[in-house]
């Protein structure tokens, strides 16, 4: 059964049923699980247990008749079951996992009369390299993809089956109606935001946030555009992209407004690929630490912003007892 809600700009389906969450049990998944318990029954479907108290099925997305059997009577489903970038395993485990894991999730909720699927997609599908720079800024959904890496391949490769799978409920009349992409930037994790920090104050100071006392390892390579987006953000636009009444096929960009490290964007750019991308839209940067992500789509369709920026982030992990 679904409710009606308004968030001031437009109307959203408040679901008073239950959500599906492949995934649940792992890094970001943990935050979506507790972002969606405010008002859902919540289901996880993972290879290991959730944290929070919830219904559980032990499952590998890989199996696609266990994931039929998970998914049937949900109306919803987000979609985060997958191998991370960074996580040391064959670039075959990252496609049966990936690839043949979504195909299989979305197969099964077409069978079974799945509504909605949000799928977690990322920014590296766009193959940003050092030797690779934008072609434009600030970046928006409908820049070239250019893969390379495996992992960055599989989130391209994941988008093309689920608009494959969009597409085939439309012209079939049947299927699922809606299907959502989310590209999140680097997740900046609670537990890792120290080591963010410790990192940065390693660089030299245009290049970072120095002379910021934290006791901690360094993170290990900062993102590259120095976007980012934190556990709860990203869960909440999960939350928003679950809740909104979107087309049969949508991408959306998820990041913060910000630049880790509140990072000069453009001068920072022009540092590191010895030149400037073409601007396409001057207001995006009229601060100059503006992402160079651009997620105005998102907030338009899905009600969503980021609400954390790199200062908060700083002085709440670096907040001294009194």
């Amino acid at each position: 059964m679904l409710a009606r809600t308004s968030t001031g700009r437009k109307e959203i389906a408040v679901a008073t049923d239950k959500v599906l969450v492949t995934g649940g049990s792992g890094l970001l998944g943990h935050f979506v699980v507790e972002a969606m318990l405010t008002d859902h029954r919540v289901e996880v479907l993972d290879v290991s247990a959730p944290s929070q108290d919830v219904l559980y099925r032990e499952v590998d997305i890989r199996d696609i008749a266990a994931v039929r059997s998970a998914v049937r009577g949900h109306d919803r489903i987000i979609h985060l079951a997958g191998i991370d970038d960074g996580v040391e395993v064959p670039d075959h485990t990252y496609f049966e996992v990936n690839v043949q894991g979504t195909w299989n999730l979305l197969r099964a909720a077409e069978e079974e009369g799945v509504r909605k699927v949000v799928i977690a997609s990322s920014s590296a599908a766009y193959g940003f390299a050092a030797d690779a720079p934008p072609d434009y800024l600030p970046i928006d959904e409908a820049h070239p993809q250019r893969p390379r890496r495996t992992y960055d391949l599989t989130k391209q490769l994941m988008e093309r089956t689920a608009e494959s799978f969009a597409h085939r409920g439309q012209s079939e009349g049947r299927g699922i109606a809606s299907i959502v992409c989310l590209r999140p930037t680097l997740v900046a994790r609670p537990v890792k935001i120290p080591e963010m920090l410790a990192e940065l104050a390693t660089l030299p100071r245009e290049d970072g946030n120095p002379g910021i006392a934290v006791d901690a390892p360094l993170y290990g390579g900062l993102p590259r555009l120095r976007t980012y987006v934190t556990s709860r953000d990203a869960a909440a636009a999960f939350r928003a992209a679950v809740l909104a009444e979107t087309a049969p096929f949508a991408v959306y960009v998820i990041a913060a407004r910000d630049t880790m490290g509140t990072v000069d964007t453009l001068d920072f750019l022009n540092r590191v690929h010895g030149m400037r991308p073409d601007i396409l839209d001057e207001g995006w940067f009229t601060r100059a630490d503006a992402s160079p992500l651009d997620t105005r789509a998102a907030e338009r369709d899905l009600g969503w912003a980021a609400r954390d920026d790199w200062p908060a982030i700083v002085a709440e992990a670096t907040v001294m007892p009194a």
